[in-house]
């Protein structure tokens, strides 16, 4: 009996103990909380907050599943990961302003070849850093003829031929004309036999352009464009290239071709740039 009473107020004091060590917590952390809504904390910039949440985000990142390195056969070496893009769809880079700078529009009668060389397109532009969009479907062309199956014995005997004509465009936003240009080049050089290219460029020019240009003659056109050129060769004399071209210039074959007035511009020009 007496060991029993003992145990009790054992009992009792280590109840009351932590009871009081569990309100003493409650009370701190109470004062704590009330410290932290008195005081001014420090306000975080926007990068820094971006680049934390970043960092979480990488944190959560956890792949169940990671892919194997595939290496070229009688290699040891694993696959470049620009070839293995080729696997994948072309990436793209994100239109920021919507400024319209060309469109590339390409026509075919074989869809695959026509698949293939709108996918090669995207890749250059990515490459090139130009944003693009595409490629959009045109609609389908469809043309039928019908014609007599030979002259004379199957005169009236008919045939009929149809053919399908399919068109893509990509749509290039946002970038430099110059840049522009090279993709264009790159195109033409890496073309693909059976698909037609054109491309509509859409280039800036100051106000007032089209009425200064109204107002020329062709002919005044094309003496200030020869002028222009001049100047530039004028300004570029120890070029081998400026060279090359005062040499046609001057070669009676293509000197044929130009009027008395363009002749007598060239004359004046060139002799200038040699004295």
């Amino acid at each position: 009996m007496f060991k029993t009473a003992t145990c009790l107020r054992a009992a009792r004091r280590l109840f009351s103990s932590t009871a009081s060590k569990c309100n003493l917590n409650r009370e701190l952390d109470e004062l704590a909380a009330l410290k932290l809504q008195l005081t001014d904390l420090p306000k975080v910039s926007d990068d820094k907050l971006q680049k934390s949440q970043l960092v979480d985000t990488f944190k959560k990142y956890n792949p169940q599943v990671a892919t194997k390195e595939e290496e070229l056969p009688g290699t040891n070496r694993p696959l470049p990961i620009n070839a293995e893009l080729n696997y994948y769809a072309p990436l793209k880079h994100e239109v920021k302003y919507g400024h319209l700078k060309a469109e590339i529009v390409f026509k075919s009668f074989e869809p695959q070849n026509l698949e293939f060389i709108a996918d090669f397109a995207l890749r250059v532009a990515y490459y090139l850093g130009l944003p693009a969009t595409g490629p959009l479907p045109m609609p389908k062309r469809t043309e039928r003829w019908t014609v007599i199956k030979s002259p004379f014995a199957h005169a009236k005997v008919k045939e009929n031929f149809e053919r399908h004509t399919h068109g893509r465009v990509i749509k290039i936003w946002d970038s430099d004309n110059e840049v522009v240009d090279i993709m264009l080049s790159v195109l033409q050089k890496h073309s693909m036999w059976g698909v037609g290219m054109k491309c509509n460029m859409y280039v800036q020019e100051p106000l007032g352009m089209g009425n200064t240009m109204a107002k020329l003659p062709d002919g005044a056109k094309q003496v200030s464009d020869l002028a222009s050129t001049l100047e530039t060769l004028e300004g570029e004399s120890q070029s081998p290239v400026a060279q090359k071209v005062a040499e046609l210039l001057q070669d009676p074959i293509f000197a044929q071709h130009l009027d008395s007035r363009q002749q007598k511009t060239v004359r004046e020009k060139l002799g200038k740039s040699e004295n």
